[in-house]
């Protein structure tokens, strides 16, 4: 059996003749990326050989000199009956993001919750004096619970689970027979979740949770005053088996691919929780219930549902909306008897993340205004609608707009340079950059910056070519790519300039065309145009850094009154704390979900029309973009 020797970590692992290096590098511990899910197109997973031999199918997808390197693709590469040395790069842009401990959530109305709303919690907390035993009333200790239950609650049935059964008789002959339960309620049953002596009444905790393609967040709450304590945010740990869906989807092919993606994002997903509970000083048993959004992807993963036939015609998940399972079932290191409620999705690319998102906004009430709702991540999801109707709709957007997929992208982390400002005479880039240190990549809000100010002052034209008859240092041709130099090495944190080339700006555009044409589509599906809307709520954590004239000048937002625009953050994140301190909040989730028309771009055929036409800067009709125009002749 040969022996893989990994560098420079010098882990080792010993594996059958055949094997994958990628899959042999995971289970030795050594990460290797493979953003387009192990399909061989995205050329980021390389490794070198150092010594044996080895059987690839990188060549064609790597340049010719590649090979004579021993450079190849790890998940196209299989290992022959000896032993191989390979050695494996450094991962760069994967160190901490851009993440408050207190992540801001704005909500159109301006108040954390809209002023009607019912405080009912599905989990619910009742302090009770239960009655001791007495020789020869043939009552167990059971028998005196429920009755003490159901002289508050009537006469419905009540379900324990072993572990509370196991616990009640301690617990009813500690204090007094003074006894808090923790229950959840159906229509027909009262669910016991936990019981403790005395009065902890004052310790009732849930837990909100979004879980993104990129990013998850976890908000602990405080159910009895319906406060939030605290959000911790990460990213996905599922990130370097792919960077959008349709990779982590071709990634799960496999049923031990699968269950990898599950144990990722439960394992982000469990960090972050017991972070928040530490911080705290909150157990985890003390932690009843959880709503759970994310996009329908997700959620299958989460779940360990085949995600397969999302992907294949007619688009068709395994579940739309998940029926209550408990924390031990899902994984989730909660208290294992708690609920654990996911947010309903409407489509095979809108998720619970989606409805959760529209309760904070307008399109959640009965008004007769019109009104768009996108959500800028690694897909973009949009939702149109008034008290009337409501149309919902996907697109790929991919990672470029959260750095991924650039070659000198990264996260909104230290170092990612977050804003530019480009000299109309010189094209010299100046800069700003997360944390004020040196520069060591860029993200996507600089990212949208620089295309603006390169494209207004004219060193960008309309097709995303750099101007190569004005002379200009920072434009350089290296082999068969042009770039712009936005750090020179100099000034770099990471002994090299950071550039964009002409290939990351046209998956800039691309990226962009995908939102615009979409939103597009669905206003001409309704009759519409962007000057009908009352307002654009934007969501997302890339939303919040939005610069919205910079936006406009690349064609990613409509040019359309600024008043009309809305940040509201992690609406994903918000609506489901809404969903876990009212069930009113959860039926009306419910209710948009089942309103909801859902669009299949992919079988429209004009989306692919209005796709091709914003495949410029600002778009290919400029009469669309007044303001740019106006902009581009004053100067």
């Amino acid at each position: 059996m040969p022996v893989i020797e990994f560098l420079p970590s010098k882990k080792t692992i010993h594996v059958a003749a055949g094997a994958l290096l990628h899959d042999a590098a995971r289970k030795a511990g050594v990460e290797i990326d493979v953003p387009c899910g192990g399909k061989g197109t995205c050329g980021k997973c390389v490794v070198k050989i150092k010594s044996g031999q080895v059987d690839t199918e990188s060549f064609g997808m790597l340049p010719p000199e590649a090979a004579t390197e021993g450079i190849v693709l790890a998940c196209r590469t299989r290992v022959l009956d000896e032993c191989v040395v390979v050695e494996v790069p450094d991962r760069k842009g994967y160190e901490g993001g851009k993440f408050s401990d207190e992540d801001e959530t704005y909500l159109v109305r301006g108040e954390l919750l809209p002023q009607k709303w019912q405080y009912d919690p599905l989990a619910v907390k009742w302090l009770l004096q239960v009655p001791g035993p007495k020789l020869g009333d043939g009552l167990s200790d059971l028998d005196r619970l429920t009755r003490a239950i159901q002289q508050w609650w009537g006469k419905i049935e009540i379900v324990y689970p072993l572990s509370v059964i196991r616990d009640t008789a301690e617990a009813l002959r500690s204090e007094d027979g003074q006894v808090t339960i923790t229950f959840v309620r159906d229509q027909e049953r009262v669910h016991a979740i936990r019981i403790e002596k005395g009065d902890t009444t004052l310790r009732h905790f849930a837990i909100a949770v979004d879980v993104g393609t990129t990013t998850i967040a976890v908000q602990l709450i405080n159910l009895g005053q319906a406060n939030i304590l605290c959000t911790r945010t990460d990213y996905n740990g599922q990130i370097p088996c792919g960077l959008d869906v349709i990779s982590r989807i071709n990634y799960a092919a496999r049923p031990d691919r699968q269950q990898e993606l599950r144990t990722r994002v439960l394992d982000t997903i469990n960090k972050l929780i017991k972070q928040a509970a530490e911080s705290h000083g909150v157990q985890p048993e003390e932690i009843c219930n959880a709503v759970i959004s994310g996009n329908t992807t997700m959620t299958h993963l989460l779940l360990g549902l085949k995600p397969e036939y999302i992907r294949l015609d007619p688009y068709t998940p395994t579940v739309h909306e998940v029926p209550y399972l408990n924390a031990a079932d899902t994984g989730i290191t909660i208290n294992p008897d708690s609920w654990i409620y996911f947010s309903p999705s409407v489509g095979s690319y809108v998720g619970g993340d989606i409805t959760a998102g529209v309760l904070c906004t307008d399109l959640s009430t009965p008004i007769d205004e019109m009104n768009l709702f996108i959500d800028i991540g690694t897909n973009g999801e949009i939702v149109l609608g008034n008290k009337d109707f409501l149309m919902a709709c996907a697109c790929s957007a991919g990672p470029a707009f959260e750095g991924s997929g650039i070659e000198c992208g990264m996260r909104a982390a230290l170092g990612a340079v977050e804003k530019v400002k480009v000299d109309p005479i010189t094209g010299i880039a100046s800069y700003s950059t997360i944390g004020d240190v040196r520069p060591k990549g860029i993200c996507g809000s600089g990212i949208i910056d620089l295309l603006a100010e390169l494209f207004i002052t004219g060193w960008l034209d309309s097709a995303g070519k750099l101007n190569r008859v004005r002379e200009c240092a920072c434009i350089k041709t290296i082999g068969k790519r042009t770039y712009y130099i936005i750090v020179p090495e100099t000034q770099s944190g990471i002994d090299k300039p950071i550039m964009i080339s002409e290939l990351d700006i046209e998956n800039i555009i691309r990226a962009k065309a995908a939102i615009y044409s979409a939103c597009t589509l669905m206003l001409n599906q309704a009759g519409m145009d962007f000057n009908d809307l009352a307002h654009i709520y934007i969501a997302g954590g890339f939303g919040r850094f939005l610069d919205l004239e910079k936006a406009k000048i690349i064609g990613l937002v409509p040019d359309v009154a600024k008043e009309k625009f809305h940040y509201i953050g992690n609406a994903s994140l918000m609506g489901s704390y809404m969903v876990v301190v009212s069930q009113e909040y959860k039926e009306h989730q419910q209710e948009l979900a089942r309103r909801m028309t859902y669009m299949e771009l992919s079988s429209d055929p004009a989306y692919m029309d209005h796709y091709t036409g914003a495949l410029f800067l600002p778009h290919t009709d400029p009469s669309r973009f007044p303001s740019v125009l106006h902009m581009k002749q004053r100067l």
